[in-house]
C-alpha cells in the first residue's frame, strides 16, 4: 500500500515502515464508501475525484476541558476588537441619524454593528465560562475553494463523523487524509481554535450510538 503521508510503497502493516505514520484506514474507493455513506446526506466531489456522502449531523460526544492560555487571550482580543468596531458603528449611526440619512449606510452599519455586537458577547461568554468542546475524528480529505466576489480562499476538511468543516489555512496544509485529529471548539461561538493530529486509534469512547 501507499503511505498517505511520505507516499512510498510499504507493506500493509499498522504503521509505516518508512516514516512511522500509523494507519488507521486505507483510503482506497472501498474503504471511503464504507466509512462514509450517510442516507440523505450531502453528495461531495472530493478533489481526489471520489464522491462521498456526508452526515447532516454527528454523533460525537464532546469532551470539555479548559482553554489554554493562548486560547483565552484570543478571546479577549477577539472581544475587544469587536468592542471597538462596535462602538465606531454606533457613532456612525448616531451622526447618521441626526443628518436624517435613513438610507442603505444605515442599514449597513445598523446590521454591521449588531453582528460585532454578537461577536463580542460569544467571545466574551467563553472567556468567562473558560471551556471547549473537543471532538475526535478521522479526517477522509481537504479541499480549498476560492469565492472570488470576496477574493478570499475557504479551507475544508472533510471527516466521517462531523462532515465538512471549515479549517485554518495553517491546518490545511499540514493535514494528512488518513490520520486522526482532535478538533477544539469554543463552546459558544462553534469556532475551531485548535487542530491536532492524535497519534493513536480512533476513541469509539467519544461516538455515541445512533440508537440512544
Amino acid at each position: 500500500m501507499k503511505c498517505p503521508k511520505c507516499q512510498k510503497l510499504v507493506p500493509d502493516r499498522s504503521r509505516c515502515v518508512e516514516c512511522g505514520f500509523p494507519f488507521y484506514v486505507q483510503l482506497d474507493e472501498a474503504a471511503v464508501a464504507h466509512l462514509a455513506i450517510h442516507p440523505g446526506g450531502e453528495s461531495v466531489r472530493l478533489p481526489s475525484g471520489r464522491y462521498i456522502s456526508l452526515p447532516d449531523g454527528h454523533n460525537l460526544v464532546p469532551t470539555i476541558k479548559p482553554l489554554t492560555h493562548a486560547q483565552k487571550k484570543k478571546h479577549l482580543l477577539i472581544a475587544l476588537a469587536s468592542l471597538a468596531a462596535l462602538f465606531v458603528a454606533t457613532l456612525i449611526v448616531g451622526y447618521l441619524i441626526q443628518v436624517g440619512d435613513f438610507g442603505f449606510i444605515l442599514a449597513f452599519v445598523g446590521i454591521f454593528g449588531l453582528i460585532m455586537g454578537a461577536q463580542m458577547v460569544a467571545h466574551l461568554n467563553d472567556f468567562f465560562n473558560g471551556v471547549a468542546e473537543v471532538y475526535v475524528d478521522r479526517l477522509i480529505d481537504t479541499q480549498s475553494f476560492h469565492r472570488r466576489s470576496q477574493n478570499i480562499t475557504v479551507f475544508y476538511g472533510y471527516f466521517e463523523q462531523l462532515g465538512r468543516v471549515i479549517i485554518r489555512r495553517q491546518d490545511f496544509h499540514a493535514a494528512v487524509a488518513g490520520a486522526v485529529y482532535k478538533l477544539t471548539y469554543a463552546q459558544t461561538n462553534n469556532h475551531l481554535l485548535d487542530m491536532v493530529q492524535v497519534d493513536g486509534p480512533l476513541d469509539t469512547a467519544h461516538v455515541a450510538s445512533a440508537t440512544e
